[in-house]
């Protein structure tokens, strides 16, 4: 994946911004970033499964340290690779990294303790399906603060994965909707889509011309600053757990939902827009769903025709891009 990010990036220097004719190079850049996108979306669908083994050793402050350390590491490295000597030339404004600080709050150190603390008591299924109304939230921010509007056949096309999603939740009984009543750890992943979304837009109206890898790596070394600093006490007074299982789960936060995941995913809000970018992210239930057999989760028949409905939406929406 990695790769792929730096042959995106190749391309978009040396052929796109010199010939905007070039409309192959300009389909494989965007092939190219979608791939990544879904890629993204699987693995933090995987997230949903490994976090809750996570949990079962450690507190949802201690394990997010973990996490944004192995994914630092990572970062680091990638950043390393693609600047080399350059890096130290690396110049940013004052204005930007306050952006990028304000990015990593509500995008990385928000997000991930409220999924974190949702997570411990609610199912990996409920919580994908509850993050899946992020489209919603960063549609409806779009529409306030980056004046975006939305074509007949667009909204329809979000409808209808929206409809997919509510399918999911209520398990194809939708009297359930009207008594639906959210738990605890629910209201947790509610929140995250939320300060999610916002992370989205500030992303899409502020750092769009900021190099994606670069900019992830300031925000993910920000959030696990921020970590580190909230989760010292425990860290210094709570034996390190010793159990595999903790281990691989957060070295597979770490490296690919972390460090992959997340230059990806911001390399997605920059090219594609953090709507489009956000309707993707209604493949992390679908993907949840399918997961839940290795995890040993019960799976129903509405949630896979959930699914599928999501995905109809998806390709609807992606279509209407191109007219």
């Amino acid at each position: 994946m990695v790769t792929n990010i730096y042959v995106t990036n190749w391309l978009h220097k040396y052929y796109f911004q010199k010939n905007e004719k070039l409309t192959y190079h300009s389909c494989m850049n965007r092939s190219i970033t979608l791939l990544l996108l879904i890629l993204t979306m699987l693995f933090w669908a995987v997230n949903f499964h490994i976090t809750k083994i996570a949990l079962v050793h450690y507190s949802p402050m201690a394990v997010a340290f973990w996490r944004f350390l192995f994914g630092v590491i990572i970062l680091i490295g990638v950043l390393v690779v693609q600047y080399g000597k350059g890096l130290s030339n690396i110049r940013i404004s004052l204005k930007t990294f306050g952006l990028i600080c304000l990015v990593s709050f509500f995008g990385i150190f928000l997000t991930i303790y409220f999924f974190n603390k949702g997570l411990q008591t609610a199912s990996a299924v409920s919580g994908s399906l509850i993050l899946a109304t992020s489209p919603i939230m960063t549609a409806i921010l779009a529409f306030f603060f980056l004046n975006r509007r939305f074509s007949p056949i667009q909204l329809f096309a979000m409808t209808i994965s929206i409809t997919g999603v509510i399918i999911l939740l209520v398990k194809g009984d939708f009297t359930r909707l009207i008594a639906m009543k959210l738990e605890t750890g629910d209201l947790y992943i509610l929140g995250m889509a939320l300060v999610f979304s916002l992370s989205q837009i500030l992303v899409d109206k502020y750092l769009s011309g900021i190099n994606s890898i670069l900019m992830t790596t300031i925000s993910v070394i920000i959030g696990l600053l921020m970590f580190a600093a909230v989760s010292t006490p425990e860290l210094l007074s709570s034996p390190v757990p010793d159990e595999w299982p903790f281990w691989a789960s957060v070295g597979f936060m770490g490296i690919l939902g972390t460090g992959v995941g997340y230059v990806a995913f911001y390399h997605a809000v920059v090219k594609l827009g953090a709507t489009t970018t956000a309707l993707y992210g209604n493949l992390i239930p679908l993907f949840t769903v399918l997961l839940a057999v290795p995890f040993k989760e019960e799976v129903h028949a509405s949630q896979l025709i959930g699914g599928l409905v999501i995905v109809l939406g998806l390709l609807l929406f992606g279509q209407s891009k191109k007219r």
